[in-house]
């Protein structure tokens, strides 16, 4: 003979958690200017050069632009650049028991962490180098103006020539007659 069971079975409840995780990394360079002409013209001729590149001025004397992805930033002495990276994650946990969600969260937003680190890590290495062409590239400019400048002050400029030499950098020569 068989007997009928009824089974009542409650659904489980789930418990979640999440949290938002972030990450930021930064390098700094020195900007070392040779002194060709005094330090504050030397600035402003920078960041003249900066400017014209598409950096944009803050009021306290800072510049900005965004290069590969990264916010690159003038110090308002000129003596630093400062590229920096951040990034963030939104993490989401659940179980159907309680005590295992802070758990599950930790764990979660340790392993977010390493790998946002490691993205914001890489996006800075990967902007380095045309970081610094782009700094090159306004400093050889000002170069080239501060030289002229300082030549004009010496006496009549009586030519200019510009070429570049066998290792492919700039080689200006300006003929003054004092």
């Amino acid at each position: 003979m068989s007997r009928g069971y009824r089974i009542r079975w409650a659904p489980p409840v789930w418990h979640s958690a999440q949290a938002k995780v972030e990450s930021e990394d930064a390098i700094s360079m020195d900007v070392g200017m040779l002194e060709i002409l005094p330090e504050a013209e030397m600035l402003a001729l920078l960041r003249e050069r900066l400017a014209e590149a598409g950096w944009t001025r803050e009021e306290d004397g800072r510049m900005r632009t965004r290069i590969g992805g990264v916010e690159v930033e003038l110090a308002a002495d000129g003596r630093s650049v400062t590229a920096r990276a951040s990034a963030s994650k939104q993490v989401d946990v659940r179980s159907t028991v309680q005590a295992e969600v802070e758990g599950r969260l930790e764990r979660a937003q340790e392993g977010a962490k390493r790998e946002l680190s490691r993205e914001v890590a890489e996006r800075i290495i990967r902007s380095e180098g045309e970081i610094r062409e782009a700094l090159q590239g306004a400093l050889q400019r000002v170069y080239v103006e501060a030289l002229h400048r300082k030549a004009a002050s010496l006496g009549e400029i009586e030519s200019v020539v510009s070429g570049e030499g066998e290792d492919g950098e700039l080689e200006l020569t300006i003929k003054v007659k004092v």
